[in-house]
């Protein structure tokens, strides 16, 4: 294994002791033992990925119409945990993802509009 393997597989093991990474795990398996609830998450995640990739004139308007359609994941407290814990997986991901970046000196300039 090279260094740099070595180097990659100890962050991987570092990221995976994290609390971000764990809670959203141990609450992904939870939602994933109610087959229904995890399809339902599923749908909403596909839906709302696809509405934010389109190119959609009313976007407010068909952002809320979703939110209503799943308003049961919000009153659902295994859901809502969930939810909260990927977004915080998520930001954590994306912090490493920019620190890496920037002390790697990529040239990501052209990202920006």
């Amino acid at each position: 294994m090279t260094e740099t393997q070595e180097l990659m597989k100890k962050l991987t093991e570092a990221v995976m002791r994290t609390k971000e990474y764990n809670q959203y795990h141990n609450l992904l398996e939870q939602v994933k033992n109610d087959p229904g609830l995890y399809s339902r998450i599923g749908d909403y995640h596909r839906r709302s990925l696809e509405l934010q990739m389109s190119d959609c004139e009313n976007f407010i308007y068909e952002n809320n119409k979703l939110q209503k359609e799943y308003y049961d994941l919000q009153n659902n407290s295994l859901s809502k945990e969930f939810f909260a814990a990927e977004h915080q997986y998520c930001v954590f991901v994306r912090e490493l993802q920019h620190q890496f970046l920037d002390e790697i000196n990529i040239e990501t300039d052209f990202l920006e509009n």
